[in-house]
C-alpha cells in the first residue's frame, strides 16, 4: 500500500524524505482502516518507528531500503537516514556473511513468512557487530526488518511477542525433532490450549491420529534441509474437535531450527468435501439414470415387440386364422398391456418415492377379517405357494393401505420370483403393543452377505439372481414405502436357506402425527 499522502504531514519526516529521493521503491505496509477518533493514524505508527529503541527498517522487493529508523541508524555508526536508504541491504551485511541470509533466512521468508537468527553486521567504521534479527515479510513483498543488538538481553517471550503478533495464524520455531519452543497467541486462541501445554510438546502431539504418519514425513523433510509448501493436515483441538489448517515451513540448518506458518483452511475443506459430496451424488444419479434407461428400454422392448407381433398376425391374416387363435392373440396383447402398465407404474412410483412425492395417508383398519382382506388384496397373488398367517390382532391399526400394498407385494413377488416352486412363501401378520410385525419368508437364494448392505438400493441385483428378470425396484420401493409409516424393514438370512424379512410399522394414530410433524 503506497502512503505517500499519509506522510506528508509534520511526523514521518524521514520516511517522506526517503520517498521523494526513490520515488520508483513504494513503501508496503499492511493495510490501515481509515482513522477514526481514538484510532492510530499511518502517521502516528511512523513517528512510533521514529521512535522505536530497536532498530527498524524496511527494504522494497529490489532489496533497497526505503525505511530506516533512527535507532537502526545508530547500530551500524550512521547519523542520519539518509546515508543508507535507497542504498541495498548489502551495503551492511558483508559478502562473507551474505550465505546465512541467502541459505536460510530469504527460503524461510519465501515459505513462512518470517525468520529470526544471528546475523553478522558490518559497521561503518569497518568493524564487525553480531545482532538478533526478526525479518516479516510485508503484503507486497516488501521486508520489515527489527535488529536487535546480541550484546542486549531479550528473553525469548520479548522477541516471540514483538515479530510474532504481527500474525493472525499459527506461527512456530520448533527444533528439528518438532519440540515447539516459540509459538504466537494464536497457537492458544485457536486450539484452545494453555501456554505451558504448548510450549516444548512435539508438534506431533496436536495433529490428528491419521495425519501424523504424513506430517512425520514433512518434519523429516525439514531435517533434511529441504522446504515443505503448503500441506494441509489436521490439528486437534483441546475441546475434541480439529481445524484444518495450510502449512508452509522452512528449517535452518545451522540453529537446529524449523520454522513453521499455518492459516486455518477448515471452511474452505468443508466447502470443498460439500462440492465433493455434490459432485459424487450427481454421478450416482447420472448412473442411476443411465441404469433406469437401460433397464426400462429392456424390460418394455419385449412386450412391445410381442404385441407388435401379435398386431401384425392379426392384420395380415385375420380372415385366415381360426377363431380360437385370434382370441389368444386379443389375449396376449391384452395381458403384454396389462403387464407393461404395472411396469411402468412401478418405475414412476419409484421415482416420485424417491424425490419425496408420495405422501402419506393413514386410514382405520378395525377388524382382523378386514386386515386380513387387505393383506390378501395387497398380495396380489392367487398363487397357492403364498401362505398367510395372522398371529394375532390387538387394537386398531391405521395404514395407508397403497403403501402397506406396496411394501407386502414387493417382499411376496421378491421371494416368489427368486425360489423354486413349488417351495411357499411365508406371511405372518401380528399386531399389538401398537405396532404391526410382518415376516415374509422365502426359501430361495438369499443374498451374499457381502452385498447385503446394498440391498435397498434403488437398481441393485445382487449377483446370484442370474437371468431372472427384473429392474432392481422392488426391494427399494417397499423400503421407502415402510420408511414413509415411520417403520423399517430388515434382512436376515434364513439358516436353512432363503431370505426372511422383518417388517416393523407403528400402528397407533398419534405415532403416525409424530412422524408427521
Amino acid at each position: 500500500m503506497r502512503i505517500e499522502s499519509s506522510l506528508r504531514s509534520n511526523v514521518g519526516e524521514n520516511c517522506q524524505k526517503n520517498i521523494e529521493m526513490n520515488p520508483r521503491e513504494p513503501l508496503h505496509l499492511p493495510i490501515l482502516p481509515k482513522p477514526s477518533p481514538g484510532s492510530v493514524s499511518s502517521s502516528d505508527l511512523l513517528a512510533a518507528l521514529d521512535c522505536a529503541p530497536d532498530g527498524i527498517s524496511i527494504t522494497a522487493p529490489s532489496g533497497r531500503y526505503v525505511y530506516v529508523n533512527p535507532a537502526h541508524c545508530r547500530m551500524f555508526g550512521y547519523a542520519r537516514s539518509e546515508q543508507v536508504v535507497g542504498r541495498s541491504w548489502r551495503m551492511l551485511y558483508p559478502s562473507q556473511f551474505r550465505t546465512r541470509i541467502t541459505r536460510d533466512a530469504m527460503p524461510a521468508l519465501k515459505q513462512v513468512g518470517f525468520w529470526i537468527g544471528r546475523l553478522p553486521g558490518k559497521h561503518r567504521d569497518g568493524s564487525i557487530i553480531t545482532q538478533q534479527v526478526a525479518l516479516r515479510l510485508l503484503p507486497g513483498r516488501s521486508i520489515i526488518c527489527m535488529v536487535f543488538s546480541a550484546t542486549e538481553r531479550f528473553e525469548g517471550g520479548d522477541l516471540r511477542d514483538r515479530l510474532f503478533a504481527l500474525s493472525q495464524g499459527l506461527l512456530a520455531v520448533a527444533d528439528t525433532s518438532g519440540c515447539i519452543k516459540q509459538f504466537n497467541p494464536a497457537w492458544m486462541t485457536m486450539l484452545g490450549y494453555e501456554a505451558e501445554e504448548i510450549r516444548d510438546h512435539s508438534i506431533l502431539d496436536f495433529v490428528h491420529p491419521e495425519d501424523r504418519d504424513f506430517t512425520w514425513g514433512k518434519l523429516v523433510k525439514l531435517r533434511e534441509g529441504r522446504p515443505t509448501r503448503s500441506f494441509v493436515n489436521r490439528m486437534c483441538t483441546k475441546s475434541g474437535s480439529h481445524l484444518w489448517l495450510n502449512w508452509s515451513a522452512s528449517s535452518s540448518p545451522g540453529d537446529n531450527l524449523i520454522f513453521a506458518s499455518a492459516h486455518d483452511v477448515t471452511e474452505a475443506k468443508r466447502a470443498e468435501s460439500a462440492v465433493m459430496a455434490g459432485i459424487a451424488q450427481a454421478c450416482r444419479a447420472d448412473h442411476q439414470q443411465a441404469q433406469f434407461v437401460a433397464m426400462a428400454s429392456h424390460e418394455l422392448r419385449t412386450p412391445l415387440a410381442n404385441i407388435m407381433l401379435a398386431s401384425q398376425l392379426l392384420k395380415n391374416h385375420f380372415k385366415e386364422l381360426p377363431e380360437h387363435l385370434i382370441e389368444h392373440l386379443f389375449g396376449e396383447i391384452q395381458s403384454t398391456i396389462r403387464d407393461m402398465t404395472s411396469t411402468i407404474d412401478t418405475l414412476l412410483f419409484a421415482g416420485n418415492v424417491d424425490m419425496g412425492r408420495v405422501d402419506f395417508r393413514p386410514a382405520s383398519v378395525s377388524s382382523v377379517r378386514e386386515f386380513e382382506a387387505m393383506i390378501w388384496s395387497a398380495v396380489n397373488q392367487p398363487s397357492s405357494r403364498v401362505v398367510i398367517v395372522i398371529r394375532e390382532f390387538a387394537g386398531e391399526v391405521h395404514l395407508d393401505r397403497a403403501l402397506f400394498g406396496h411394501v407386502l407385494r414387493n417382499l411376496v413377488e421378491n421371494g416368489l420370483k427368486y425360489s423354486p416352486a413349488p417351495s411357499p412363501v411365508d406371511v405372518v401378520a401380528r399386531v399389538r403393543r401398537g405396532r404391526l410385525s410382518l415376516v415374509v419368508a422365502d426359501r430361495g437364494i438369499g443374498v451374499p452377505a457381502v452385498e447385503r448392505r446394498r440391498l435397498f438400493e434403488a437398481f441393485f441385483r445382487s449377483s446370484n439372481v442370474g437371468a431372472t428378470p427384473g429392474f432392481g425396484l422392488g426391494l427399494f420401493i417397499a423400503d421407502r414405502a415402510a420408511r414413509l409409516h415411520g417403520g423399517s424393514i430388515r434382512y436376515r438370512p434364513r439358516p436353512q436357506g432363503g431370505a426372511l424379512f422383518l417388517v416393523r410399522l407403528p400402528m397407533r394414530r398419534e405415532d403416525h402425527d409424530k412422524q408427521d410433524g
